[in-house]
């Protein structure tokens, strides 16, 4: 809530103050409401994104602001097309470097991988620009949620019981490679919506009767991503 007051707070003192430099001038220009409106939230985007480093949040904040602008800024034939569709190219390209660079500062800062236990029926997994590997440790396993930003990270389910008819992992992965290594008991079901992404399945096979099987239904979304269930025991 206090967040959400520092946000909206913002939000109006910047409406405010763009309104006055759009009238005396300031802008080159008197601007709209609804431009100010705009102006505003992909300023709020473009902060949040640079937080975050959030690489297609920033680029595509600019690109908003820059045809918001475009005649301000002489670039009118640029709009809208133009400049969405360099946003798109730049914006899976920094993700790409800045994606690799990562990856392999953490490979070279890691002698060991990361490791980290998790041991209750609901467990949450945040990664963000590391390689770590993770394990789930539980009796009575129900939910996890796991998000991986510019990460690899692999995930061990191996010593993890389920005692209900079923359990859910959600997943969010973005610029990243996450591995889920499960039982062969349980019967994972994949409901991920993947954006440019790929989802694979190893070394599955039944070792157990149906109807003994829990469920795991595995929800989320991938976007530039990759996910590979290895099944194992």
């Amino acid at each position: 809530m206090k967040r959400q007051r520092w946000f909206w707070g913002v939000f109006f003192l910047l409406c405010g103050l763009l309104l006055i430099a759009s009238k005396v001038g300031w802008l080159g220009g008197s601007l709209g409401f609804w431009s100010i409106i705009f102006t505003v939230f992909f300023i709020a985007g473009l902060v949040e994104g640079l937080v975050h480093f959030n690489i297609p949040v920033i680029v595509f904040s600019v690109a908003f602001l820059l045809i918001v602008y475009a005649k301000q800024l002489g670039i009118t034939q640029l709009v809208p097309w133009t400049i969405l569709g360099a946003a798109v190219f730049i914006s899976v390209g920094l993700s790409l470097l800045f994606h690799a660079r990562f990856i392999h500062l953490n490979h070279l800062r890691l002698t060991t991988p990361s490791s980290g236990k998790a041991s209750s029926a609901q467990v949450k997994i945040d990664a963000k620009m590391v390689s770590t590997i993770r394990y789930v440790r539980s009796e009575n396993f129900k939910e996890a949620a796991i998000t991986a930003s510019m990460a690899s990270l692999k995930v061990y389910f191996d010593d993890t019981l389920i005692k209900g008819d079923s359990a859910v992992i959600n997943i969010h992965g973005s610029l990243s490679g996450i591995e889920l290594y499960v039982p062969k008991t349980w019967d994972i079901i994949v409901q991920v919506e993947p954006v440019l992404s790929g989802i694979e399945e190893k070394g599955g096979g039944v070792t157990v009767a149906e109807t003994a099987r829990p469920r795991v239904y595995l929800k989320g979304d991938l976007n530039l991503s990759g996910l590979e269930i290895n099944y194992i025991f």
